[in-house]
């Protein structure tokens, strides 16, 4: 596995939330953000797709988990948002990445892989204020969905500052 560290900006998003087991919300969340994009004809001005992964199903009842498809938000997004939709600031901070070529397969053997063995090996630990971040890199529609890089972007922070926080 190929994984380093990047830093994210906060920045806002226009976001949907599903709740329920990440495999099935994530993607009901992601065909209501395209179904808004394509019906606003808004699509064409959108570039990176964020979603958001914002419990820890070991932690919570999976299908109580809430997942957010987002996108970067421009000036007229406000004004064209469905009802359902909202405005949300995308938290930035010290991430771990790692670069998934082959869309939504096995994305949560990443996650598991860089929670339970990457990050401890190097003395880190998830921080447990920010969600895990999906950054898609490529439209689906132009590319397919077993073809898009995806980054994986785990939250973390030392393990003496896990400690202070929690």
């Amino acid at each position: 596995m190929s994984t380093g560290f990047v830093y994210l900006r906060p920045l806002n998003v226009a976001y949907v939330r599903v709740n329920g087991l990440y495999a099935t919300s994530a993607k009901d969340a992601w065909e209501r953000m395209f179904a808004w994009l394509n019906e606003s004809g808004m699509i064409r001005s959108v570039g990176t797709g964020y979603g958001l992964l914002l419990d820890d199903p070991r932690v919570v009842d999976a299908v109580k988990c809430r997942y957010d498809a987002c996108v970067e938000l421009i000036d007229d997004y406000g004004r064209k948002l469905p009802d359902e939709f909202g405005i949300r600031r995308l938290p930035g901070g010290a991430y771990a990445r790692n670069r998934h070529k082959t869309g939504n397969v096995g994305l949560g053997k990443v996650i598991s892989s860089l929670r339970d063995n990457w990050a401890p090996a190097r003395g880190l630990a998830v921080d447990p204020r920010r969600p895990v971040i999906e950054i898609y890199l490529d439209n689906p529609q132009l590319v397919g969905e077993d073809k898009c890089r995806v980054d994986v972007c785990l939250p973390v922070l030392a393990v003496s500052e896990h400690e202070s926080a929690a």
